[in-house]
């Protein structure tokens, strides 16, 4: 059972909290039916995640045998056989499609998130037998799962998704994506190890490449996002929100210079009180000011 736990990787279903932009800006946080219309569309996308997951460590093994950290990952250990991960994957994607499907339906307008959940899982699956091996792709591709999981999100409460809020989440997603390059490859460095044998893509990354992606990545999302509140002029103190987010800004690129934990996003806030405490004052705010 631990093995199995470890191969889902429950650490990731964190990222499927995207799919509640949507919730908190469209002001619907403090609707107790909005959040009851919105929890299928998170599991569901938490089960199509770990499904993504095991495929991924089925294709990619020989890649991460070579890894010091990945190569005591279940299945390129050997601990469980290929045809198991395999078969539990494909449950795990069609139990998360059908459970879209009864939630939202299966045709029509309302069957959005649905496709949504289709072109995720194809997303997936495409970046793990073909994007994940592309410099720059596998970071570009791999930010489009972020913003899918956002616009599903609000199709889920019958928003539509505005073009600020999908911009900013892709720059969110282009930072954490190139934070995780920079963090393997200062791991690798430090045990001299050869990053293109853990991951065909870093071959064309260079640490110096990849601090100026990282910046940039960090500046674009902060003045994409501070663009966002100054369009909404009828929530003034909306702009205020741009003080965390950019501590938090600031609280990531110190990690990502400094050592290689970015390399697991999932974990970062519990690296970094500074970063932590940005979040939850960001939250915090937001739901003051727009559900005020």
């Amino acid at each position: 059972m631990k093995l199995w736990v470890e191969v889902l990787r429950p650490q990731h279903w964190i990222k499927s909290g995207f799919c509640l932009a949507a919730l908190f800006f469209g002001g619907l946080a403090g609707s107790w039916e909005s959040w009851e219309q919105i929890l299928p569309l998170l599991v569901s996308f938490s089960v199509l995640a770990s499904a993504g997951y095991l495929l991924n460590d089925v294709w990619n093994r020989e890649e991460d045998r070579h890894h010091p950290r990945k190569k005591m990952r279940p299945v390129a250990s050997g601990q469980l056989p290929v045809g198991q991960i395999l078969l539990v994957s494909f449950a795990l994607a069609i139990g998360g499609l059908a459970l879209l499907g009864f939630a939202y339906g299966f045709v029509g307008e309302s069957a959005l998130p649905l496709w949504h959940g289709v072109g995720y899982l194809m997303l997936t699956i495409g970046y793990s037998l073909v994007f994940r091996e592309m410099p720059l792709l596998d970071v570009l591709v791999l930010g489009i799962g972020f913003v899918i999981r956002v616009s599903a999100g609000a199709f889920a409460l019958g928003l539509s998704p505005t073009g600020w809020l999908l911009g900013c989440t892709y720059a969110i997603a282009l930072v954490l994506g190139f934070g995780k390059r920079l963090g393997e490859w200062r791991l690798l460095e430090r045990l001299q190890e050869v990053p293109g044998e853990t991951r065909s893509a870093l071959r064309g990354y260079t640490d110096a490449l990849l601090r100026v992606l990282v910046g940039g990545s960090s500046f674009a999302a902060g003045g994409t996002y501070y663009a966002y509140c100054l369009s909404h002029s009828e929530r003034e103190f909306l702009v205020l929100t741009v003080i965390p987010v950019v501590v938090g800004l600031m609280a990531y690129l110190r990690m990502a210079w400094r050592s290689a934990v970015v390399e697991t996003p999932e974990r970062l806030l519990f690296k970094s009180p500074v970063l932590l405490g940005s979040v939850v004052v960001w939250l915090i705010m937001i739901v003051l000011i727009i559900l005020r």
